[in-house]
């Protein structure tokens, strides 16, 4: 199903630093229960956050893992960076979880957008879904935030439609309605999610009002507001920016196999002009954000898109190329072993969404000659071994991502590494 276009004839504009209106900061000053939908990666510490703050948290989600974590206090052990959080929230008991939402002041919806595979499309089942599941306990003078990422346009031409017509609620008049995205990186989520600048898109100047007084009783970064549909562009552009430039560094890396360079040193040089800052080159893009909503655009207008289709094009590429050059790096030898290091999307971060490692892994375990050994310290499935023991009797070691526990180990290990390999070639990517 392709996704909402945007209404023109509704695109106002607001001021990034609106006037104070004391009336509408009253009212947000007066929220104390928030209700938060989707218990992920952004739903939970910014549960968790607003419960520091003294605020009645319930956290809604379907996932009976997720709510089981949560149960037998497992937090710290899933998600590591949040565990001094998840101790102090227990303590104060400001937080509950559940599968079902309960009447709230505010409803946060942090559920997942996937690119539907087939035609790269938005896939926004999660979101009217969660959208429908606050609607029975949705009351006149809630505020709701949107901060799923999704395609222009979508606050208002998905979620406002649902909230009128199912609840006879207005939205604008009995309703507060917003979209405010994340702005974190996985490794660093609690300090970003405080200090980090923030966009709240207000379908209403007065709902962006409200949205920014209630998040600045959490959040240190500045707050800026404006239109909802200014906000989920903004959000779009920033992962496609970052796309864009890696899917830049990529193609010239394959190039500079081509002529033979080497792109390390070259980059180095290349990056000592004063005005360029040319990217890492890698194995490919993953994660849930910058592998998938430069798709978002492509959708809503192709022929305008032709830069960001292609560079996401490139960048899907890269594992296919990865396994090309570890079987041009054994072409020599007639059954080889390999190991493949790293198998979440980026380096320190034990997250497997969308990795392109782990497509390296399926491409190459198809190649029925070569016999593939998988290892990554930080996924449990993993990491049953040591390095030096997966190493043992392999012809050609690939490091996918780089963690800062794989890359140590090779400083301090590799003679010894080396020595157990039948071939000892070891290969950085």
């Amino acid at each position: 199903m392709m996704n909402p276009s945007l209404d023109l004839s509704t695109k106002a504009t607001l001021p990034m630093n609106a006037p104070i209106r004391e009336d509408l900061e009253a009212l947000a000053l007066s929220y104390r229960n928030i209700c938060v939908v989707g218990l992920g990666y952004v739903g939970l510490p910014t549960a968790l956050l607003f419960a520091l703050h003294d605020f009645s948290v319930q956290g809604v989600d379907v996932s009976e893992r997720v709510l089981d974590n949560i149960q037998h206090d497992r937090i710290g052990s899933v998600y590591p960076e949040l565990a001094d959080w998840w101790q102090e929230v227990r303590a104060e008991g400001h937080f509950k979880a559940s599968s079902k939402p309960e009447p709230a002041d505010v409803f946060l919806i942090t559920v997942p957008t996937p690119v539907h595979h087939a035609d790269k499309t938005c896939d926004l089942s999660m979101v009217r879904a969660a959208t429908e599941s606050i609607l029975p306990v949705l009351r006149p003078g809630n505020l709701v935030i949107l901060e799923s990422t999704v395609p222009p346009g979508t606050t208002r031409n998905v979620l406002k439609p649902l909230i009128e017509e199912k609840t006879g609620l207005r939205v604008g008049q009995d309703i507060y309605l917003c979209f405010s995205p994340e702005r974190v990186l996985p490794g660093n989520t609690t300090y970003e999610l405080i200090h980090n600048h923030r966009v709240i898109g207000g379908t209403t100047p007065e709902a962006a009002i409200i949205g920014r007084t209630l998040l600045g009783q959490v959040m240190q970064g500045e707050l800026f507001i404006t239109t909802d549909v200014s906000a989920e562009f903004c959000k779009l552009a920033e992962n496609t920016y970052r796309d864009v430039n890696i899917a830049l560094a990529n193609e010239l890396s394959i190039l500079a196999d081509e002529y033979g360079v080497d792109m390390t040193e070259a980059r180095q040089l290349i990056n000592m002009h004063p005005r360029v800052n040319l990217l890492k080159p890698g194995i490919g893009v993953g994660g849930h954000c910058i592998a998938v909503d430069p798709w978002f655009f492509v959708e809503a207008s192709p022929i305008n898109t032709r830069l960001i289709a292609t560079s996401r094009l490139v960048n899907d590429r890269m594992p296919d190329y990865t396994v090309q050059k570890i079987l041009q790096a054994v072409a020599d030898i007639e059954r080889p072993k390999v190991v493949l290091v790293g198998l979440s999307y980026k380096p320190d971060v034990a997250d497997t969404r969308e990795s392109p490692a782990m497509r390296v892994v399926e491409l190459l375990q198809a190649q029925t000659h070569v016999e593939v050994i998988t290892y990554d310290p930080l996924l449990e499935d993993y990491a049953e071994l040591t390095l030096q023991a997966v190493a043992e009797g392999a012809d050609y070691l690939a490091v996918l991502v780089g963690h800062t526990a794989v890359l140590e180990s090779l400083d301090l290990h590799g003679e010894p590494i080396r020595q157990v390999m039948r071939t000892p070639r070891i290969q950085v990517f």
